[in-house]
């Protein structure tokens, strides 16, 4: 039989044809396989594949302080930590900071205690639970302390007193209070955050309890 060549040649690239679509086709179908595994995946939320909140660097679980920032607001007010202090420690109060506590926003408390000593109180901001009660190691000679321990046995306002005068002058929350000598005077230099945000310094006289200043700090 004699074989008609410009007819095979057709059929072989008929032939041809065919293999290239039929090796397209399976690459579409590859790709729409990819494109659904992907959607699947994108299905399951943004979320999916974060890192847990507890499990992210600089975070640690029943961290309250904020992430490293400015300690959070206390849910404990001053006079309660006090209590709590001075029941570890029995004294007078010299000073009461909200501050950081390995990650737990607490109250520092500086006591002076009844035999003379100094001691450094955590209180919980949150739950009112003292977390440590330490051999305050400031010395008395480096410049760093204010107060005389005299003068702060004789004064007649605590603490919470003087916080609570200070929140009578300007409304919001109490974050420190120290016990110093201002003008040759015995006050209570209290810190207050305004509900507005604005922090203010309210000189309390530790006789009477009455606001001898307030100053607001300017950015």
């Amino acid at each position: 039989m004699k074989i008609d060549a410009r007819r095979l040649a057709g059929r072989m690239a008929r032939g041809r044809g065919l293999l290239v679509t039929v090796a397209a086709a399976g690459v579409l179908a590859a790709g729409g396989a990819t494109a659904a595994v992907a959607a699947a995946h994108d299905d399951d939320g943004p979320g999916a594949s974060a890192t847990p909140t507890g499990d992210r660097p600089g975070t640690r679980p029943g961290d309250r302080s904020g992430g490293g920032g400015a300690p959070a607001a206390a849910e404990v007010p001053v006079a309660r930590a006090v209590d709590a202090a001075l029941k570890a420690a029995p004294g007078r109060v010299a000073e009461i900071e909200l501050d950081d506590e390995h990650g737990v926003t607490a109250w520092e408390i500086d006591v002076v205690t009844d035999g003379g000593d100094r001691r450094d109180i955590a209180v919980d901001a949150a739950t009112g639970e003292v977390l440590a009660n330490r051999a305050d190691d400031r010395d008395d000679r480096d410049g760093d302390r204010d107060e005389d321990p005299a003068a702060l046995r004789r004064a007649k306002v605590t603490a919470p007193a003087a916080a609570g005068a200070a929140l009578k002058a300007v409304s919001g929350r109490v974050t420190s209070a120290e016990f110093e000598t201002w003008h040759g005077k015995a006050v209570w230099e209290v810190d207050v955050t305004g509900e507005d945000g604005t922090a203010y310094e309210i000189t309390v006289d530790a006789a009477t309890g009455g606001v001898l200043d307030r100053e607001a700090e300017q950015d």
